[in-house]
């Protein structure tokens, strides 16, 4: 996909102003807590291109990458963020959070990561998957 300069100055703009609001966010909290993908653990697709993927939520076909929005929140704020294991689905899939931290505060989210897994127990392996 080509883009114009001047529309990748106007994204970039976009950028500047969701970086600034989450440096204020992060004067108030330490990490900011959200979902990874808005459903639970599902297999991952790897043939063909990504964006003619779909995935069936609900009984309804989504494209695939409508599931990337949170990951993309902090990708574009370019903000550091590590996934935890917080539980796991009736089936024994992982159900993860992403902690979010502040601008360079990579070692933020991971000290948090590991906090939560002594509280939640850590990751195990699904039943699917060797040990």
């Amino acid at each position: 996909m080509l883009q114009s300069h001047t529309d990748w100055n106007r994204a970039n703009e976009g950028r500047t102003k969701l970086r600034w609001q989450c440096h204020a966010l992060f004067q108030d909290i330490d990490v900011l807590l959200t979902p990874v993908v808005p459903v639970a653990a599902f297999p991952h697709q790897t043939g063909g291109n990504h964006l003619s993927r779909t995935l069936t939520v609900n009984g309804e076909k989504r494209p695939y990458m409508d599931h990337t929005c949170w990951v993309a929140l902090a990708s574009a704020a370019f903000l550091p963020a590590t996934s935890a294991p917080v539980g796991v689905t009736p089936e024994g899939l992982p159900v993860n959070i992403q902690i979010i931290g502040p601008f360079l505060g990579d070692k933020t989210t991971i000290r948090f990561a590991e906090l939560l897994a002594k509280v939640r127990g850590g990751f195990h392996p699904p039943p699917s998957l060797p040990h």
